[in-house]
């Protein structure tokens, strides 16, 4: 059971219908924190000044100019009996005899509350009687004390730590405009744009320990990492292996090799995000579609490796019929390589290397389509109803653009930051198109 006491205070001021501040104050005691932690506080402020009135009062251009800006703390505790270590739930062994085994996690009963301290400025506008908005944004969040489960060494008897690992930073900035380039009495266009980017940084973790892995595939060859210097879901994984001059290595089988070390391969976060929304509006008919991408950012395809490797992708019919001789040195004797293998050697060989299968996951789809007619209002009230519809809708329609093979590059192992940049035989995301009939009495 969990228990939350909390005060929470509030205060609006406004100065002339122009300059607006918001500030909040709050503090939580949680049960599920060591008692001298127990208790975290946060505090928010928020001001809001439309300068429009002073560079254009009779709002000729400029119907709302808005300068914000913002700073605030949000605490975050944990779950229960997360802090005090307990057994796992008795078992039957050998003969009968009940047995006990602890968790794999050592907990901390020194545990800290997370805090999340964020800060934004951003600008607001609408210009020619609202036929133009646009709104920018620029924000800074630096998360301390996260609570997380350390990987330790099994000499200890656990596996993880619980613990409060340093500091991880995100800058960035956030960008929309749109408007209504055409609105006549039977026509209307409206269009938005949207598009942002985010730098996430791990700034520190605890003493000793300058990385540490949130996933690791299980042949081995791939591991997501979050390295001090670097960013959360940084790939890492096995390439072929080269000599000093940069020529591939083989074995004396004439095979691939990996190498021995895992080399820095890509992150999993994207450079930048962004969307077009367009809506047309013809007499009692709309039609509206959204395409949305995401730009930059790896992923680490499993799913194809094992294609390969178990020779039923395309790629894999490459050398079936004649083998290959790979141009390459031979590892033992320095010379190049004459010895010619199958294809399907070839590819079980490159398939156990991560590094021809860290994919890009820049993508671009047609997210959303939909066609709705509205029933005029006279015919709607001849049956008793304020209002009716009827839509055709499309969800997640086709990819424009995509850089990646075999799989959707949004579909990884999880949600989660450990299911970040690694595609593992997902399920293949859905298309769903639908009808929708509303009605209004």
């Amino acid at each position: 059971m969990k228990k939350v006491n909390s005060l929470y205070a509030s205060a609006s001021l406004s100065y002339d219908n122009f300059v607006y501040l918001d500030i909040t104050a709050r503090n939580d005691w949680s049960s599920t924190l060591p008692e001298d932690n127990r208790s975290y506080f946060y505090p928010s402020a928020s001001l809001s000044v439309l300068v429009d009135r002073f560079i254009d009062p009779d709002k000729e251009v400029i119907n709302l100019l808005k300068l914000r800006g913002s700073w605030a703390q949000v605490g975050n505790d944990t779950g229960t009996y997360q802090i005090y270590q307990t057994f796992d739930v008795p078992g039957q062994g050998y003969l009968g005899l009940t047995t006990m085994g602890v968790q794999p996690v050592k907990f901390n009963e020194d545990l800290k509350p997370e805090t999340i301290t964020s800060s934004e400025f951003g600008v607001e506008a609408k210009l020619f009687n609202n036929r133009l908005f646009t709104d920018f944004s620029v924000y800074n969040i630096s998360t301390t004390d996260m609570i997380f489960d350390v990987p330790i060494s099994d000499a200890t008897g656990f596996s993880f730590a619980r613990e409060n690992i340093g500091e991880v930073t995100n800058k960035g900035f956030e960008v929309m405009i749109g408007g209504a380039p055409i609105d006549t009495e039977k026509f209307r266009w409206d269009v938005s744009m949207n598009f942002s980017r985010n730098k996430n940084s791990l700034v520190k973790l605890i003493d000793g320990l300058d990385n540490f892995t949130l996933n690791e595939s299980n042949s081995g060859n791939v591991a997501i990492r979050a390295v001090v210097g670097g960013s959360i879901g940084d790939i890492y994984g096995t390439v072929w292996k080269k000599d000093d001059d940069g020529n591939l290595l083989v074995n004396a089988e004439g095979r691939p090799i990996a190498s021995d070390q895992k080399e820095y391969l890509g992150n999993a976060q994207p450079e930048w995000l962004g969307g077009l929304t367009n809506s047309f509006t013809f007499g009692n008919f709309n039609f509206r579609f959204l395409i949305d991408g995401r730009f930059g950012g790896e992923i680490y395809s499993s799913t194809s490796a094992g294609l390969d490797g178990t020779g039923v992708s395309q790629r894999s019919l490459e050398y079936r019929e004649n083998g290959v001789v790979i141009d390459a040195i031979n590892e033992d004797t320095g010379a190049p390589n004459t010895v010619s293998i199958t294809g399907q050697q070839y590819w079980q060989g490159v398939s156990g290397i991560a590094e021809p299968y860290v994919y890009d996951q820049t993508n671009v789809r047609l997210r959303e389509l939909a066609l709705t007619y509205n029933v005029p209002v006279d015919y709607a009230s001849k049956i008793g109803m304020n209002a009716a519809s009827i839509s055709f809708i499309g969800r997640n329609l086709f990819f424009l653009y995509k850089a990646a093979d075999d799989i959707d590059p949004d579909a990884t192992l999880g949600t989660a930051l450990q299911g970040q940049g690694i595609s593992l035989n997902n399920v293949p995301t859905v298309r769903s198109m639908g009808f929708n009939i509303s009605l209004k009495f």
